[in-house]
C-alpha cells in the first residue's frame, strides 16, 4: 500500500481503464469505508453510494454521461447521490432523531436554524452537493494508496443517472461519478501551480 504522499503522487484522472480487468471486493470495500469516514457538514452523512458493476447498466450510465468512455470501461463505477432538502428537512422525526445522535446537545438549535436557512431547494442542493466532493477525494486517495486508478466526474445529467440507478430526483442529486479501475495509459505530465503562486501564510 502507497503512504500518503505517494498516492497523491500515483492520483490523476484517468479517461482510459484496461477493460475487464477487475478490481478486488476487498479493496473496493477498503475504498467505500474510507469514504463513509469522511467529514460532512453538521455531520450528516448527506452521501450515498451506489456502485455498478453491471456491464449493462454502466452502458446506460456511459449514456447519461455525454458517451464517456471510462464509465463504462472502468472495474466500478461510484455514484456519488446526497440528499435533497426533503431528505434533510428537520421537522421529520427521522432527521431530529439524527441531528440529536450527532450534534452536541447545545448545538443543535444552531444545526435547525441552519438547515431552515438555506432561501431555496436549488440553494440547499447545492451546499448538500457540495459535501460528496468531499466523499470524493476519500474515494481517490483510497483508491490511489492501492494503485488503483479513478476519475471524477462532473459530466452527467443528473437525472438520467438517477433513473438508471433507480433513485428520485425529488429525494437525490448526483454530486460525482467516481469511475474505478486500471489505467491503459501512461498519465499525462501534471501541471500545477506552484506552493507560492497558490499558498499565502499570514
Amino acid at each position: 500500500m502507497l503512504n500518503f504522499s505517494e498516492a497523491v503522487d500515483f492520483r490523476h484522472a484517468a479517461r482510459h481503464f484496461i477493460k475487464d480487468k477487475e478490481m478486488d471486493q476487498k479493496d473496493l470495500e477498503f475504498i467505500l469505508n474510507s469514504a463513509i469516514k469522511a467529514p460532512s457538514s453538521l455531520n450528516l452523512e448527506h452521501w450515498e453510494f451506489v456502485v455498478v458493476k453491471d456491464k449493462e447498466t454502466k452502458k446506460k450510465l456511459r449514456a447519461a454521461s455525454f458517451d464517456q468512455e471510462q464509465v463504462e470501461d472502468a472495474s466500478a463505477v461510484v455514484v456519488i447521490l446526497t440528499k435533497r432538502q426533503k431528505l434533510l428537512d428537520p421537522k421529520s422525526d427521522e432527521v431530529m432523531k439524527l441531528i440529536k445522535e450527532r450534534i452536541p446537545e447545545h448545538s443543535i438549535h444552531i444545526a435547525v436554524d441552519f438547515l431552515e436557512s438555506f432561501p431555496s431547494d436549488e440553494a440547499f442542493t447545492a451546499w448538500s452537493k457540495a459535501q460528496g466532493y468531499i466523499a470524493a477525494s476519500f474515494i481517490m486517495l483510497a483508491a490511489a494508496s492501492l494503485e488503483i486508478d479513478s476519475c471524477p466526474m462532473e459530466g452527467f445529467v443528473s437525472d438520467q443517472v438517477l433513473e438508471v440507478i433507480d433513485r428520485s430526483p425529488e429525494e437525490y442529486v448526483g454530486s460525482l461519478i467516481v469511475p474505478l479501475g486500471y489505467r491503459s495509459q501512461p498519465p499525462y505530465d501534471r501541471v500545477r501551480a506552484s506552493f507560492d503562486e497558490k499558498v499565502t501564510i499570514i
